[in-house]
């Protein structure tokens, strides 16, 4: 797997290099649309929309919100992020229950170089539906740095969990290694390290499952749209590729 990644990396890197300071190259979504939805159609509609910055001020963390409108006939069962021209192109997948369909999410990404960004809703009976926006940022996937910096590490697990004016927003301390990146002292790239799943119940009942690759950022950070009936309690639970799982319960 590691040996993929750097590999799709290496392509990656290589053919920025000759469209330097390039526009997102829309050339290769067929490709990915192919590999990821065989032949189903997708449909670009309005009732779902994904933006972010036209230029990132870091690759590392490019902050994009995706907004999804009910349409009557219309249940979304789960949204994908993707980036086109990433090393790995699946960022995050969001399933959604029936608390979750007016949705307004915001989070932060990875990007590698300048693409299209894409969210692709599924419904109830398999239909596709995408929005996609343009953004230009660089070097968020790889890179060197010092894995063995112990702020990287510091607190490692704990969930901050905030609940105002109808928003659930949550970070995750946690430094989320790529396994593209390169140790700064001895050049070995840091291994895969990421947060791979974060569940949101509330009262028991399951709100949003999130679905995470390795182009989500550092941190990772979730806010999105939730205003419960009735007091209760939120309990977010994530789990990374080492197996580890960290818990935190707020009564809202």
């Amino acid at each position: 797997m590691a040996i993929i990644k750097h590999l799709l990396v290496f392509l990656t890197l290589l053919g920025s290099s000759f469209i330097a300071n390039a526009d997102a190259n829309p050339d290769v979504w067929p490709y990915i649309k192919e590999r990821m939805f065989k032949d189903k159609p997708i449909e670009e509609v309005s009732f779902l929309k994904i933006d972010g910055p036209k230029r990132a001020s870091s690759g590392a963390q490019v902050p994009i919100n995706v907004k999804l409108t009910p349409k009557d006939g219309i249940e979304i069962k789960k949204i994908t992020i993707i980036i086109d021209s990433n090393p790995v192109q699946h960022a995050a997948t969001y399933h959604l229950t029936r608390n979750t369909q007016e949705l307004d999410l915001s989070t932060r990404i990875r990007m590698e170089t300048d693409s299209f960004v894409r969210v692709v809703g599924e419904d109830s009976n398999g239909k596709l539906y995408m929005s996609k926006v343009a953004i230009r940022a660089s070097g968020g996937c790889s890179g060197y740095m010092n894995s063995a910096d112990p702020e990287l590490t510091k607190d490692l697990g704990k969930i901050l969990v905030k609940a105002k004016e109808k928003y659930l927003t949550t970070r995750i301390k946690h430094p989320n290694f790529t396994g593209l990146q390169k140790d700064s002292i001895n050049g070995w790239f840091v291994p895969e390290w990421i947060v791979t799943q974060v569940r949101y119940d509330f009262n028991g009942e399951s709100i949003l499952v999130a679905e995470n690759g390795i182009s989500m950022s550092q941190d990772p950070y979730l806010k999105f749209k939730f205003f419960p009936n009735e007091p209760g309690t939120i309990t977010v639970s994530a789990t990374d590729t080492k197996g580890q799982i960290f818990l935190k319960t707020k009564t809202i």
